[in-house]
């Protein structure tokens, strides 16, 4: 099958290209930045094929020219801007534009070249506060806290919209925290994932001192690509929303574990270690993922196999490549 996906060279992206890659699809990959050498080299070993296409989500001319050229039956919109409380990374504007306006342009165009299904990966950031008070699942009323959950809530609703207008067959995949597998440094996130810092450490030696508190529903990039990838292949779609988690929150110390690492404890937060976007006196509820489970027959790892499953992969070549990106501080070479 010929897919198109747009931030084909972000967390995300990686390991849906992976993952589509190695069910043999044809994919296009557009990204406004050359992709990790790391990663293509793994890809190139795939029986699928990729074109890499270097273009901003927001040019019109772009994107068009790609659909027309490619001619997708289905497209994943991925590409945006994550940011956390503060909202430093990105100015209002364009935050915006990438994640909202790109929406409209991709399904417009999409609609115009004759896509079949289009796919949003949106964020359980649209429940804002509600993990704090209980359990989320799809009928937990949205409520974003922050300018993040806003723009996606807002593409939610431009996707629902174009498939009442525009004869599209749309979904729109509410994620929650990511972790695991070609996690990186792309500039576009505000806080890489507190597993993606304990790793890091680790892969380095250094001591590591985590606060108590701090769980969350991390996912594995891996799961919730496979996810994807049946939202884009189903041959029928029961619901249009689905949030993506494995259901259950837990603390990097499981991640240290899985590396065969003993953490110190600290009752106090300290930033120059982990850094967390949640508050860590406030105890989280999972957001659920029953109902993709139960509409699709699909089970997520568990907190143990995710982790588990991340740690082997930086054993491999290509998790090595990945780590040794990093200076002694984290940050990107």
């Amino acid at each position: 099958m010929k897919m198109l996906v747009t931030g084909a060279g972000g967390f995300l992206g990686l390991n849906l290209l992976e993952r589509l890659l190695s069910s043999g699809h044809n994919v296009c990959a557009i990204n406004d930045r050359p992709l990790e050498p790391v990663a293509l080299n793994a890809f190139a070993a795939l029986p699928g094929s990729l074109k890499i296409v270097a273009a901003d989500v927001r040019d019109r001319s772009a994107v068009r020219k790609a659909l027309t050229a490619f001619r997708p039956e289905a497209v994943l919109h991925a590409a945006a801007i994550t940011l956390g409380p503060q909202a430093r990374l990105a100015s209002a504007e364009r935050t915006l534009s990438v994640n909202t306006l790109s929406t409209q342009i991709l399904l417009e165009e999409a609609a115009q070249a004759g896509v079949r299904r289009f796919v949003y990966p949106s964020s359980s950031a649209v429940y804002g506060p509600a993990p704090f008070a209980g359990p989320v699942t799809e009928a937990t009323e949205t409520a974003p806290a922050g300018l993040y959950g806003y723009t996606k809530l807002a593409s939610e609703l431009l996707v629902a919209e174009a498939g009442r207008s525009r004869g599209l067959e749309t979904a729109c995949a509410r994620i929650t925290a990511l972790f695991g597998p070609w996690e990186h440094d792309t500039g576009v996130r505000e806080t890489l994932s507190p597993p993606w810092q304990v790793a890091m450490r680790i892969k380095r030696n250094e001591a590591i001192q985590l606060p108590d508190g701090g769980a969350r529903d991390w996912t594995s990039g891996r799961d919730i690509a496979k996810c994807l990838e049946i939202l884009l292949l189903a041959e029928s779609l029961p619901h249009r929303i689905y949030n993506l988690s494995l259901g259950a929150v837990w603390t990097p110390h499981l991640l240290c574990a899985a590396m065969g690492v003993d953490p110190d404890r600290s009752e106090r937060e300290d930033p120059s270690e982990v850094a967390y976007n949640d508050d860590l006196s406030k105890s989280r509820h999972p957001v659920s993922g029953a109902r993709f489970a139960e509409d699709f027959g699909f089970q997520f790892m568990t907190p143990e196999e995710a982790c588990a499953d991340y740690a082997a992969w930086l054993d491999t070549s290509a998790g090595q490549g990945m780590v040794r990106r990093t200076t002694p501080n984290g940050v990107p070479k």
